[in-house]
This record gives C-alpha cells, sequence and structure tokens, in this order.
C-alpha cells in the first residue's frame, strides 16, 4: 500500500487557518485523509487527530486549534476502501505570532515632512523571534514597485529597529513603504504604510561661501540654504479678550514681561514640518518650571515641554508610556540670569546648550545686579508704582463717601487690592492684570453698598466716574 508524503509547512500563526498540502500516487483513489498532530515532545499525545473529506489532496486546519510559541510534529495517511494507508513520516514546524511592524517616521496623519527620511521601523513579536535580514520597499500609490532598497542584517545593539533613507521623494504624492523581514526560524513577513510627503519648498535663495584654503591651495565653497517655514503671525494672547500690545508690561521699549497666568502663543511656526530644525531664544527673569510647550496646532497631538531648573534646562516628551528627557549644560548660578538657549532637533533628539548672556556690564554670574540693569531699574519702577498711588488714592476717597457701618465691606476691598499690589510686586501678575483686579474688587463693593441701600445710583455713578479717570491716567 503506498505511503501519502505530507508536504512540509511553514512555521505560522496559530491564529489563522492553515491547508496542510500532502502527496499520494497510489492506484486507488482516495477522497478522505486522517491528519495528527502531537508536540515535539517524547511519547507526546495527539492534540489534533481528524478525518476530512476532499477532492484536493489537502487538510484543512482550523483556526487556534494550536497554540503559537509551540513545537509540534505532524503527520497523514489516506483513507481507502480496504482500510488506511501507512501514516506519513512526521514533519516538524512551530507556531509563531504574526509580527508587528510600526514605521515611527510617519506621523498619525501619514505624513513625512521632507523629501529626504531616514525611514525607521520598530519590529515586535510576542515569541522575541529574532530576525535574520530585513529590506525596505518603496512603491508607488498602485503598489508598484519604484524602489529596492539592499537586505540588510540588524545592528546587535539594536536587534528590533530597523532603518532605510529614502530620497527624492515628489511633494504631494501618495507612497507606500514596505518592510520584508525573515526571521531565524524562516517566517517570511512584510507590513506596508502609505505616507503623503508634504514639505515647504525653500522659499529664498541660498547663500555660497568662499572659503580660503592656503595649505592645500583650494577654495572651498559653502552653501546656506535660507527657508522660510510656515506663516508669520502676529502673538496669540489665550487668555485675553484680543491680542493688542497692552496685554503685557514693557521693559526699556525692547522686552516683554510674560507673566505664568498670560502665556504668549505663537502659532504656523511649522517647526514640525521642517523635520530638522534649530531656534535661538533670549530669555531673562525666567522662573523654574515649564517655560516653552511646543505642540501641533490647538495644542494636539505630541508635546515639546522644556523645563527650567536652578542650573540648567530639561527637554521632555512623552508617548504613551514612553517619556523621554534630555538635560542641557549646566550653568552654576544661572537663576534669573539672561541666557540665550540654543536647540537643535535632529529627527526625535533634541540637544540645548545654555549661553549666558554678558552683554550687560558686569554681569558675571553671581547674585548681585549689574550697574546697568540698576540705572534701568527706575524706567520698570516708574510706571508702575504711579499706577499703585493712583489706587491707593482711589481706596481713599471711597473710604471718605461711605459710613462706618461699611467698615467691614471696604476693608474687603482693601484687602483685596493690596493682595493684587503685592501680586504684581512679585511678579506673579502683570500691569494689566492689577487694574482689572482692582476694577473687579471695586464692583463687588459697589453691589454690596447698593444692595444694603448705602449707596444710590448717583453716588455710584460719581464714584465710577472718579475710578474710571483715576486709573485711566
Amino acid at each position: 500500500m503506498t505511503q501519502p508524503i505530507l508536504n512540509q509547512a511553514p512555521n505560522y500563526d496559530a491564529n489563522d487557518e492553515y491547508t496542510f498540502t500532502f502527496t499520494y500516487l497510489g492506484a486507488e483513489l482516495t477522497t478522505k485523509n486522517e491528519l495528527s498532530i502531537r508536540e515535539d515532545k517524547t511519547n507526546s499525545q495527539p492534540v489534533y487527530d481528524k478525518v476530512q473529506t476532499s477532492l484536493d489532496k489537502n487538510h484543512i486546519l482550523p483556526s487556534k486549534t494550536l497554540k503559537n510559541g509551540v513545537a509540534y510534529l505532524a503527520k497523514i495517511r489516506v483513507i481507502l476502501d480496504n482500510g488506511f494507508s501507512e501514516w506519513s513520516p512526521e514533519i516538524k514546524f512551530t507556531c509563531y505570532t504574526t509580527p508587528k511592524i510600526i514605521f515611527d517616521t510617519i506621523d498619525q496623519k501619514e505624513f513625512v515632512y521632507t523629501n529626504d527620511v531616514l525611514m525607521s521601523a520598530l519590529y515586535m513579536q510576542t515569541e522575541n523571534e529574532p530576525v535574520k535580514n530585513y529590506q525596505f520597499i518603496l512603491y508607488d500609490q498602485r503598489h508598484v514597485t519604484l524602489q529596492s532598497y539592499p537586505v540588510r542584517v540588524p545592528n546587535p545593539d539594536s536587534p528590533t529597529r530597523f532603518s532605510e533613507r529614502v530620497s527624492d521623494l515628489e511633494k504631494g504624492k501618495l507612497y507606500y513603504i514596505g518592510l520584508r523581514i525573515i526571521t531565524e526560524h524562516d517566517i517570511h513577513f512584510e507590513q506596508q504604510q502609505q505616507f503623503t510627503a508634504q514639505y515647504i519648498a525653500p522659499s529664498v535663495s541660498g547663500i555660497l561661501h568662499p572659503l580660503l584654503n592656503e595649505k592645500e591651495g583650494q577654495i572651498s565653497v559653502e552653501l546656506f540654504l535660507k527657508q522660510l517655514l510656515g506663516t508669520s503671525a502676529k502673538a496669540y494672547v489665550p487668555y485675553s479678550k484680543d491680542d493688542s500690545d497692552d496685554n503685557y508690561t514693557y521693559w526699556k521699549d525692547d522686552y516683554v514681561v510674560i507673566p505664568k497666568d498670560n502665556p504668549l502663543m505663537f502659532t504656523k511656526l511649522a517647526m514640525a514640518k521642517a523635520s530638522d530644525w534649530v531656534a535661538k531664544i533670549w530669555c531673562m527673569n525666567v522662573q523654574n518650571g515649564i517655560m516653552f510647550d511646543f505642540s501641533p496646532q490647538y495644542g494636539e497631538g505630541q508635546h515639546i515641554k522644556f523645563v527650567k531648573h536652578d542650573d540648567y534646562i530639561t527637554c521632555e516628551k512623552k508617548f504613551g508610556q514612553i517619556q523621554y528627557r534630555t538635560r542641557s549644560n549646566v550653568v552654576n548660578g544661572l537663576g534669573l540670569r539672561p541666557f540665550y538657549l540654543y536647540i537643535k532637533a535632529t529627527e526625535f533628539r533634541v540637544e540645548m546648550h545654555i549661553e549666558p548672556d554678558k552683554t550687560f556690564t558686569g554681569d558675571d554670574l553671581d547674585s548681585n545686579k549689574s550697574q546697568d540693569e540698576l540705572n534701568h531699574q527706575q524706567d520698570v519702577i516708574a510706571p508702575l508704582q504711579n499706577t499703585i498711588n493712583q489706587i491707593r488714592q482711589l481706596q481713599a476717597q471711597i473710604q471718605k463717601r461711605i459710613d462706618d457701618d461699611n467698615n467691614i465691606a471696604f476693608n474687603t476691598f482693601k484687602s483685596q487690592v493690596d493682595f493684587a499690589i503685592m501680586e504684581v510686586l512679585n511678579r506673579n501678575i502683570d500691569h494689566k492684570k492689577l487694574l482689572e483686579r482692582t476694577m473687579e474688587s471695586e464692583e463687588q463693593l459697589f453691589n454690596q453698598l447698593q444692595a444694603t441701600n448705602h449707596m444710590t445710583d448717583d453716588e455710584r455713578k460719581e464714584l465710577e466716574k472718579y475710578s474710571k479717570y483715576m486709573l485711566s491716567i
């Protein structure tokens, strides 16, 4: 009786259905076969043993019959009119979970923002099956191969991360990037991800800079390409009714004071679309805590936060459970001193460098103010002190016009205004916020006096007119 031959099965995912095929060269016609599968252990019992009817020489194994991460032995025999044939020789195979590949260079909107991308992919597999080699393939929108990149071996230092530089992408064109892998146990797998190249073309000509190299008798030519990114836009004041300049106080007509409760926001800078970008920022009197928060438009997506510490700055990003943090250089005694912050973003890495600003005379990083700063200190204090004096006069005028029965209400008003003055002197609020809090406290006082019939409409109008005059000087 002729013995059937079970064809070798590849290592596959047990969660999928699989069709075993076999060869039978006997003279008798057969339509039934029996497949038996057991674990690759000595004297193990079958975990699957069933008969199927098929005109084709195959046997369909239902999904989830076996378990991933387990090696099996399989054999088959056919059923004839006069009984069973002999069992075929056993074949060995192992079930592995289907790998997963994440193309982390492509964002959630399926965009890349340059025509020259270091395409990066992260490989994951439940049983930690190692990859023997991999290959990137670039397809067009019809899945026609545009370029097959070399077959590469994973780096031993990062065996689950693969990369390939993809160049000459056309703006606005749809592509597919594919990654083929072959594992140590001969699992063949490919995953594709669509993306569109969306970048901003340079809008300003480059600058040629010739350099004379006398020792080698050569002239080197450097090309610096200028690129205007995004749309130049006026700063946005998120917590105010408008974006006028008087939302903030200023120093020497050159510097704006930005308190924590009234941040300044710039939009449409297109920094993320530049892939690699640099920034140079001048700061002074920066308190510890978050100083910058870079994010996609409307604050959605991944944020890049810059946090000020006593002597250094950290950059922090968070993606799921993964948190990224890098630190700048350490500047002893940085405190509230003026400094330049240089930021360089390369792919996903952010580098920072702090350079103290020594243009202020005598600024040697000690705790003493320079003489130049002291000379200008009165320029900062004088307008604010003038406003505080006007508020004090307003308090005295209101106190004269109310009777002794309302001292409690007046003292509440006075305490609220005094606290606002203390806040502005400590730079916790700005000049405008001081005026707003004074007007709010005044309105609460007037409402209370009217409710208790201790102030008429005419008296209130007279005091409000005086108040507006005092606070608008």
